[in-house]
Parts: structure tokens; sequence; C-alpha cells
């Protein structure tokens, strides 16, 4: 009988010939050794394939699954059907794993008695710029032993100490394989944020160590985070949309919980509201028509209710709430065209 591997390292492949040799070696490269990799080739067009089997032919420790394209979600899902490892850590293939990050969470997850979820930070670079997020503890208050596990749960991810991007957890694979939690198919963006949100409620023990994962740059041509197409967009309002004005009804939540829910969907709506600005700016106008069609069955009733503040845009969040989103739209589209301002 094999000795089971600490680790299980999940990497979906699809498209990625010119990065996953480097996303591999700083697995490989790491000082602690007791891992395996399982690759998920999503039907790569390209040379990602061959990349994956020579690295497999020199090292038993990676494992490779070929399966029709089907989307990341998919990819992960079957990561987390196979894996054998204690813990199971994601990692994109355009990405890649730092120094010592292996170890560092195996004396994380010790001193930590093994919990169903170990937060780290990571590093990201945009462009020439780098950020550093860091996976500290978010502190004792965000926890009130008066209120429901849910509502602490709501507290805490209203606080933004959270990070929700998936390759900054440590997730305990026993835990995660009985939780009955997978990524889900139907969305195209914000699987993370998803799966991440629905982990935390059901996590009985979550640690945080502070240091970095992985390094992530969001400037890669042709990767699913750089692509904010209409049917990711679709996909992002389409899961608030349930939570906000579905799935949230069925919690038992007190005055408190509610007031930090509602806080919660004003802040999205904010951020919807902001976003519209610019449609006439950067989309087609195929592009706006489906999108105001999308905030008009989604959104618009409560984005009209919002205060116009005194920003910059309060005469246009004046004209949301007198007009209507389509109406105010069509009234920028106008303005766009006549000053030439439209973004190529």
């Amino acid at each position: 009988m094999e000795k089971q591997p600490f680790f299980t390292i999940g990497i979906p492949v699809y498209n990625v010939e010119k990065y996953v040799a480097k996303c591999l070696d700083s697995v490989l490269g790491q000082n602690f050794d007791d891992f395996e990799i399982i690759a998920v080739d999503d039907g790569s067009p390209d040379g990602s394939i061959d990349i994956l089997n020579a690295y497999a032919e020199r090292d038993s420790r990676i494992k490779i699954i070929r399966r029709k394209n089907c989307g990341v979600s998919a990819a992960r899902n079957t990561i987390i059907t196979f894996a054998e490892g204690r813990y199971i850590f994601f990692l994109d293939s355009d990405d890649f794993m730092l120094d010592d990050v292996l170890q560092k969470a195996y004396d994380a997850i010790a001193a930590n008695d093994y919990p169903d979820v170990l937060n780290t930070g990571y590093l990201k670079t945009v462009g020439d710029k780098r950020i550093e997020y860091h996976g500290v503890y978010p502190g004792d208050e965000y926890y009130n032993p008066e209120l429901s596990m849910d509502e602490n749960w709501l507290s805490l991810w209203s606080s933004r100490k959270t990070v929700d991007l998936i390759m900054t957890k440590f997730f305990n694979t026993e835990f995660l394989q009985n939780s009955g939690i997978m990524f889900t198919n139907r969305l195209v963006a914000n699987e993370d944020s998803d799966f991440i949100f629905n982990i935390n409620r059901k996590a009985g023990k979550v640690a945080y160590a502070d240091f970095f994962s992985f390094h992530y740059y969001k400037s890669r041509e042709g990767s699913v985070s750089t692509e904010w197409s209409y049917k990711s967009i679709a996909s992002v309002f389409s899961r608030w949309h349930s939570f906000y004005y579905c799935d949230a009804l069925f919690y038992d939540l007190s005055d408190e919980g509610k007031r930090i829910l509602e806080k919660e969907k004003i802040r999205f709506l904010t951020q919807i509201r902001y976003g519209i600005i610019g449609l006439p700016l950067y989309r087609s106008d195929d592009e706006i028509e489906k999108l105001v069609t999308l905030l008009e069955n989604y959104f618009e009733r409560d984005i009209r209710r919002l205060p116009a503040g005194t920003t910059s845009h309060a005469p246009v969040y004046l004209m949301y709430k007198i007009l209507g989103i389509r109406k105010t739209v069509a009234l920028l589209k106008v303005f766009v065209k006549a000053t030439g301002k439209r973004k190529k």
C-alpha cells in the first residue's frame, strides 16, 4: 500500500503551453516533497499535454487526467474527486507557487491542529504593479457569540479581511470530499468566490498563516479572468442575484444579520451602478442591449432606489432614478458618440 501524500496540488490545464512548465517547476522545486500533482488537461488544443507528459515521465508524483473541454470548474471538481493527499491546494497553470510554500503550509497546518481550511496570502502583478495580499487572521471583533453561525460568517465576509481567491487556501481533503461542496459548472466567472463563499459556511475550523502561497498574474491574454465577456457578467449577476434575493431568505437571521446582509447588497448594487457608466465607452451596441436587459431583469428597481450621493457621477445616478437604466444609457451613448470618447 502506497503512503498517502500530505498534499495534492491540483492544476487545471487549458491552452497554457507557454506557462505550464514554469508552474510545474515551481511545485517540483519545493523543499517539502511529500505531495502528488494532479494535472487535468481540459481538452487543450495546443501543446500543453505534450509538456505534461514529458514531466510525468520524469516524476512519478505527477498524475495526468485528460478530459474533453468542460471548463475550469469541472476540472477542479475532478481534482477533488481523485485527490489522495491529506490537503488539497489548487494552482492555476499560468501562475506559480512561491519558494518554501509547502513547508510553511505543513508547519502552519500542524501548528493549528489540522484545520478544515488554512488561509494564506498571495502576490499579484498587474502590468508593472506588484501588490501584496496578506492572509492574516481578521480578529475576534468579527465574531459575536450572540449571533448565529451564518451571521458570524456574514460579518466576517463583509469585513473584507478574508480573501476569496481559491489559490490562497489549503483544504482538508476529507472535509472537502465529505462537505458535498463542488465548483458550480454553470458559472464561467466568480466560481472561486462562489466556492469559498459556500466553504466558509461549512468549515468547522479555519486557520490563518501570514505567508504568500503563489504569484498571480492578471495580464495573460486569453485567460478566463481577463476575458470579461457578456457570458461571464451574466454568470456573476445570476449568482449574486440568487444569493441576495433567494438563498439568503432561508437563513435564520436576526435583525443584526439582516443589517449586515442589506449593507452587502447595497455595496454590490453600488458597484454595478458605477460600472454602468462605462458601457457606452467600452461596449458595442449589441453588448449594451444585452447588458441593459440583464440589469433591468435583475437589479433595475433596487439600483434606482440608491441615493444619488455627492460624487462626480451624481448627475448620472440621478438620471437612473428618474429615467431608468435603459433611457439613461441611451443618452450616454449619444453623448459618447458626439464627443468621440468611445474607447477602442
